[in-house]
């Protein structure tokens, strides 16, 4: 069942607010920037997807602070369910179909935002970057991260996910981890972890690795993994020592560590790759409240946003780099000289996951799903 917030003017005091450097008061918006802020209140309406784990209290906290921000007075219909792959099909289909979307604006992985945007149901926001200049000027500052070229003024960053191996260290030492991707696979480590349900970010591994190189080493994860788990769940397990680690995205460390800092999660960076996706919204064609919803796409990726997403949701924005969490993870990787790469970092990149998506790319696919499932 969809679970929606409907969150109207707030007169809600935020004891955490804490103002921003790239805030500026409406006093000194542009032209532009007014056009789309007085469009906003003539819609009154924004219907968006916000992040799940941000939470009933986040998504009031978020929103309340993007219309404090433009002096705005609209009801915010936000979608907290999740269900990221469905809501991007469904938005596929309606495109398709030329059905009003049911959403203005949603969020996902830049991987789908693209999708999105090659069936024709993305809407650019044009002159989006004198207006990221405005609103969010720290973003602007690493503008080809936050809308990459290929994604230029159709999706905006908003959080990153960093891939990375958590493990409890009441049942195994750093020094006894596999050191990289490949290591998973010694007999040594059969039984002591988990894999997820999904291989999206396991094909992350052609970042780094020749296709039949890499489905050999995904087939003796398969052989050697405890259960197939989502990460959540698996990261439960493990804090319980059932397992002794797991691949997953770096967000679930903070997030234990916020509800018990002296939870048995501990966080590794492998020394061969560190795979790193974006988190993007992106404003759907024919939107019934456009104005509104380019705003929220513009101002997600300011710093304001992110302290907020990373209070509640954990997830940080390293192309910011702003947050306590986006630092700490930054000091951290660059403490071990390690430099996060994704699909979108460069044309050469960009061409192997478009080369997921063709015919010979799909039978890869299918492939390295039954090797990391059954390891065959």
């Amino acid at each position: 069942m969809i679970t929606r917030v409907r969150i109207v003017l707030v007169t809600l005091v935020l004891l955490s607010y804490v103002t921003i450097p790239d805030a500026v008061s409406s006093a000194s918006e542009s032209p532009a920037l007014d056009l789309l802020v007085s469009g906003a209140r003539k819609e009154g309406v924004l219907d968006l997807m916000i992040s799940s784990s941000q939470g009933e209290k986040g998504a009031i906290e978020l929103t309340t602070a993007f219309k404090r921000r433009f002096n705005l007075d609209i009801t915010i219909n936000a979608d907290l369910s999740g269900q990221e792959s469905q809501k991007f099909n469904q938005a596929v289909a309606e495109t398709r179909n030329r059905i009003t979307p049911s959403f203005d604006l949603i969020e996902g992985t830049a991987e789908n935002v693209l999708l999105l945007k090659e069936s024709g149901g993305a809407e650019m926001v044009t002159d989006w970057e004198p207006l990221l200049a405005e609103i969010a000027p720290k973003a602007f500052q690493a503008k080809r991260k936050v809308s990459p070229t290929v994604l230029s003024g159709y999706g905006f960053l908003r959080g990153t996910r960093t891939l990375v191996l958590l493990y409890n260290p009441k049942v195994i030492s750093e020094r006894d981890l596999p050191k990289t991707w490949q290591a998973m696979g010694e007999s040594k480590y059969a039984g002591a972890f988990s894999v997820p349900p999904w291989i999206s970010h396991a094909l992350m591994g052609l970042l780094k690795y020749e296709k039949s190189e890499w489905l050999e080493i995904v087939k003796t994860w398969g052989k050697n993994k405890r259960d197939i788990l989502t990460y959540s769940a698996g990261v439960a397990r493990m804090l319980l020592g059932d397992l002794k680690f797991l691949y997953a995205n770096d967000h679930y460390y903070y997030e234990q560590k916020d509800k018990d800092p002296n939870a048995p999660i501990a966080i590794f960076f492998f020394n061969d790759l560190v795979p790193e996706s974006e988190v993007m919204y992106v404003v759907r064609k024919d939107a019934r409240h456009p104005n509104a919803a380019k705003l929220f796409a513009l101002w997600a990726t300011s710093s304001e946003a992110n302290l907020i997403y990373e209070k509640y949701s954990h997830q940080p924005n390293l192309a910011l780099g702003t947050g306590p969490i986006s630092k700490e993870t930054k000091k951290a990787l660059k403490a071990q000289n390690i430099n996060p790469v994704g699909w979108f970092e460069s044309p050469q990149n960009l061409e192997k996951f478009l080369w997921l998506k063709t015919e010979e790319g799909q039978k890869y696919q299918k492939a390295m799903a039954r090797a990391h499932r059954e390891g065959k």
